[in-house]
């Protein structure tokens, strides 16, 4: 039995409880393809998810029992030692459902409609739980791994946040560091934006000035801070934390940042940082 990662990395043994189930659970000759998931306080909690690889067993019998994960499966690639990638999905769903029916949790079969009204219910009602959105694929395709063979409609809303920093100098940012404030009244980073556009960074660059005093945040900061485990520190321009601005973010929020870099709309010049609600 293999568990292994999109890009082929083991993880059989940092998952004692999904490896144990599968064996239990599903039939020799079987491959699936899913995502492993964690709840924490009634949401995903992708963050919980990358602590569980670690090289050590005992760590990992550990949080298995602590941090259980969950195993959703959305396909079937081989049943009974029989490829299945060439086959529509509307058939290599109808195996699925008769491989998992009566599967117990560690595994849940991802539930899939052909109702627009249903999955629009999805969208509205789970975001609150970090669900990202939906995906949506043709019944009439063969399985293909890559992302063009299906589409992902993410969940998304409209919120504020404080320009803490920049990527790039001042007069010309490339993207912003965003921040908001905690119970305590502190600036904690929040998350970054994407790419600005040519015009936005005009419109930023004749609102941003450099600190007046002292700033709260450190010369460089961890990429952990913004959901990018492994990758190196991230080198920013300080600015005067004063600026609101307008964002949209998806709904990947855990730990008190965004997990994914959000899109700028406009500055908020109706709005300071004291109107801003804590994180």
């Amino acid at each position: 039995m293999v568990l292994q990662s999109r890009q082929q990395r083991f993880l059989t043994r940092y998952f004692p409880e999904i490896t144990t189930s599968l064996l239990q659970q599903v039939p020799d000759g079987t491959v699936l393809d899913g995502e492993l998931v964690i709840r924490t306080g009634g949401r995903l909690d992708f963050t919980a998810l990358q602590r569980r690889i670690h090289p050590s067993a005992m760590h990992a019998a550990r949080r298995s029992q602590a941090t259980p994960a969950t195993f959703v499966v959305f396909d079937v690639l081989v049943a009974e030692n029989r490829g299945l990638r060439p086959e529509q999905y509307r058939k290599r769903r109808k195996t699925l459902r008769r491989l998992l029916d009566d599967a117990a949790p560690p595994l849940a079969l991802m539930p899939a409609t052909r109702d627009l009204t249903g999955a629009q219910a999805w969208m509205a009602d789970h975001g609150g739980n970090g669900i990202e959105g939906v995906v949506v694929k043709d019944r009439r395709r063969s399985y293909r791994p890559d992302r063009h063979a299906w589409d992902k409609v993410r969940i998304h809303h409209t919120t504020d946040a404080i320009v803490g920093g920049v990527i790039g100098p001042l007069d010309h940012p490339d993207a912003l560091v965003l921040g908001r404030h905690d119970r305590d009244g502190r600036l904690r980073v929040v998350g970054r934006s994407r790419p600005l556009a040519p015009g936005q960074r005009a419109e930023l660059a004749a609102v941003l000035r450099a600190p007046v005093g002292a700033h709260p945040w450190p010369p460089v900061i961890p990429a952990a801070r913004f959901g990018q485990y492994g990758a190196g520190p991230l080198v920013y321009t300080k600015v005067e934390p004063e600026v609101v601005v307008e964002v949209d973010a998806d709904v990947c929020w855990d730990h008190g940042r965004w997990r994914h870099p959000v899109t700028y709309r406009r500055v908020r010049v109706d709005l300071t940082p004291t109107d801003i609600g804590p994180s």
